[in-house]
């Protein structure tokens, strides 16, 4: 048997990446899609601020441990606002 070459017909057709970026995409989420997706993130930073405090409240003396725990202190309030303001967006309909 002869083995014929298959990787031309496995070959995707180019794209043309101006015209793809060009196009006209409206991408719309549901509400509920963008509440389950803001729930989401905030349950992944809630782990890692509860995570990150109790290593700390263990191991005060780790100064590694010391920087994470000022790490969340400075970067929870952005987070939280940015969270809030993904829950309530001020759009106009």
């Amino acid at each position: 048997m002869e083995k014929e070459d298959t990787s031309t017909d496995l070959r995707k057709k180019d794209i043309n990446l101006q015209e793809e970026f060009n196009k006209d995409s409206k991408v719309q989420l549901s509400e509920s899609d963008r509440l389950r997706f803001a729930k989401e993130v905030l349950y992944g930073i809630t782990f890692l601020v509860i995570s990150g405090s109790v290593s700390y409240a263990i191991f005060p003396d780790n100064k590694a441990l010391v920087q994470i725990f000022e790490l969340i202190k400075i970067g929870a309030l952005p987070i939280i606002t940015l969270l809030i303001s993904f829950y309530f967006p001020n759009s106009k309909r």
